[in-house]
């Protein structure tokens, strides 16, 4: 890491967004972008907590979509717009604002909402606008999320055994997609 790039990570620490924002574009010109950049890898853990796997690019690099308790693997690819929720809103408190969970508005002395943790594989796409809900935590290598998609759960359905599947046999012989015309189609 060059002087200047140690100088950048430090000034980071200081939370002024357009500073910030202007001290992320300055790394990413001094590293040869986002894919190449340590540096901005090492701001992302420190200072918001969510871990990029090197060569991984774009929307992953957004402190405001993407959570904290977050883990992107290697060659990802984020496009912008969407995002990674780690919790919600408290539903049995007598009020969802932040004001009363969230230490960041001075109200409360502690987070008082459980932020779960993702773990990305190497290898993603997530499309534009996409949402993981908090309710996921982990999604594969090689998996694709597309524009627009709301993630409410991945299955890993291979670790099951035979019999369980077998159960549910209907889900696996029937298209993901309802449309009849590609219903058995050959190309």
């Amino acid at each position: 890491m060059s002087v200047l790039s140690k100088l950048l990570y430090k000034l980071y620490a200081f939370k002024i967004g357009k500073f910030r924002n202007i001290i992320l574009s300055l790394i990413e010109r001094l590293e040869k972008g986002q894919m190449r950049s340590k540096t901005l890898r090492r701001i992302f853990l420190y200072y918001h907590g969510i871990e990029i796997g090197m060569y991984s690019y774009g929307g992953c690099f957004d402190p405001v979509l993407i959570r904290a308790k977050t883990k992107i693997g290697r060659y990802c690819s984020f496009a912008g717009g969407g995002g990674r929720f780690n919790g919600n809103h408290p539903m049995e408190f007598r009020s969802m604002h932040p004001f009363f969970y969230s230490p960041d508005f001075g109200d409360v002395q502690k987070e008082l909402v459980h932020k779960c943790e993702l773990v990305t594989g190497n290898d993603v796409w997530v499309g534009q606008n996409a949402i993981i809900l908090s309710s996921v935590k982990r999604i594969g290598d090689g998996a694709v999320i597309g524009a627009g998609a709301v993630v409410t759960k991945a299955s890993k359905w291979w670790d099951k055994d035979i019999k369980e599947l077998q159960k549910n046999m209907e889900e696996f012989t029937r298209p993901l997609e309802n449309d009849e015309n590609k219903k058995n189609t050959v190309c």
